[in-house]
């Protein structure tokens, strides 16, 4: 008899109620923001950490061309990369050439061979092309999106 009553009298309380409902409509809005905000700083640390092995493997290749082999570049932007998930795929960087010429205030190239010469008033310019990517698989996904996410760097640095 003692337990009906006390179940009648909570079925017929009201106080609370309304803080109870909004704990629980908050939490349906609030989880899939948390959820979303995980999968977001994963994007950003990891095309940070992309930038990075571009930024390591631009200045190796400024400060030793004679030693920038697409060997040694990889491996300086695997360093700077490090080791966790996911991996970097690196494609081979390549010498670029372009005739540069200097006018108005204003730089203008052309592509060349890196065997070519330019014309006179213009100076060879050779470059190095280095581009990163790696697929990153979302730590939280939401259904009906994307589980993974192509990121890249790409740049170019002078080598000459």
């Amino acid at each position: 008899m003692r337990l009906r009553h006390i179940l009648r009298r909570l079925g017929r309380e009201r106080h609370g109620a309304v803080a109870l409902e909004a704990a629980l409509i908050g939490s349906l809005l609030l989880v899939p923001l948390a959820v979303g905000a995980v999968d977001l700083g994963s994007i950003f640390a990891t095309q940070a950490r992309l930038d990075a092995a571009l930024e390591a493997a631009a200045l190796y290749a400024w400060g030793n061309p004679g030693n920038a082999t697409p060997t040694n570049i990889t491996q300086i932007a695997q360093s700077a990369y490090g080791n966790g998930a996911p991996s970097l795929v690196a494609t081979t960087p390549q010498n670029v050439c372009y005739c540069i010429s200097v006018g108005g205030g204003q730089q203008t190239r052309t592509a060349v061979s890196c065997t070519g010469s330019c014309t006179t008033g213009q100076q060879l310019g050779t470059f190095l092309s280095v581009s990163f990517s790696t697929n990153l698989s979302l730590p939280a996904p939401v259904p009906g999106l994307p589980t993974t996410v192509s990121l890249s760097s790409a740049g170019m640095v002078r080598t000459q």
